[in-house]
């Protein structure tokens, strides 16, 4: 029987080999004593894909690699369920483990049993603090993500849902609570997804709030572990899409999820999103700009 490891880690690549090599070499050169095993799965990349990966991580024991056909997004993660780690550890092919960054998750994993996950402490690639954290999406925070919304919050409110929701003045020195964590350095405990890490419907976006949602549904809270450091340098595929596929993913994805997770909250939601896409267009047309989110 294959023995139990630490961590299942998942590195999903597409249209990013430039930067693989970075993350796996992260993994290998700060594991230490941790038994890891490591799936790299490549969503049918158009820039060399795996060819382009060090000979030294593919004879590695450790890891295993995983070509798909098509770009599933981050629904192919689900393989993960095959996997034996105590705990699930996703990384960005952008993302770099410091050392004792993998050690410092487990740890606090181990001591704080009510963590469904934690996220490490990402840092740009000039050591400045990358503050990617937010607020569960509720029908509060998305009404203040419309434009409407955003002019009320900015002149009457002093936007304060703005700084609400994107936990203004946070302190990422210490152990802290946060509800939707960026997913490039991200564990998981194994007993809180379930059978499904990843719901397939939300395969490209919404894929991190809908996870994050579902652990605090279950009573699970996430935190951020200051010790764990990773810089992460923001070069996925997603931000290289053209925005007209970003719009229409980003707003297929929000009705999903509104439908899912608030369903009571759904006919009045879909007016106010209706609304908002007819003002953001206008926009489009009027100035040739994309509105801001």
């Amino acid at each position: 029987m294959k023995e139990k490891s630490d961590i299942s880690i998942v590195v999903l690549n597409y249209n990013t080999s430039d930067l693989l090599n970075g993350a796996l070499r992260s993994i290998a050169s700060t594991a230490g004593d941790l038994k890891i095993e490591v799936t790299v799965i490549d969503n049918a990349s158009s820039d060399g894909g795996f060819s382009r990966v060090d000979s030294v991580y593919k004879s590695d024991a450790r890891f295993r690699f995983v070509q798909n056909e098509k770009n599933a997004g981050w629904a192919t993660v689900n393989i993960m369920l095959e996997t034996k780690g105590r705990y699930i550890l996703t990384l960005d092919p952008d993302a770099v483990l410091h050392t004792g960054a993998m050690q410092a998750l487990v740890a606090f994993m181990d001591s704080t049993p009510n963590a469904g996950a934690a996220t490490a402490n990402l840092r740009n690639k000039d050591g400045s603090a990358q503050m990617y954290y937010r607020r569960i999406m509720t029908p509060a925070f998305f009404f203040f993500t419309t434009l409407i919304g955003r002019i009320i919050d900015k002149y009457l409110l002093g936007l304060r849902y703005f700084k609400r929701y994107r936990y203004d003045g946070l302190d990422v020195s210490r152990v802290c609570e946060i509800e939707q964590p960026a997913i490039p350095c991200l564990i998981w405990r194994r007993a809180a997804v379930g059978d499904c890490i990843i719901d397939p419907r939300l395969a490209f976006q919404f894929t991190d709030v809908d996870m994050c949602k579902r652990l605090y549904d279950l009573g699970y809270k996430i935190y951020l572990v200051p010790d764990a450091v990773a810089t992460h340098l923001k070069s996925t595929s997603y931000g290289r899409r053209d925005s007209s596929w970003r719009r229409r993913v980003y707003n297929r994805s929000i009705k999903f999820y509104f439908r899912k997770h608030y369903p009571a909250f759904f006919p009045l939601f879909y007016a106010i999103f209706a609304v908002d896409q007819a003002l953001r267009a206008l926009l489009r047309y009027s100035t040739l700009r994309e509105p801001l989110r």
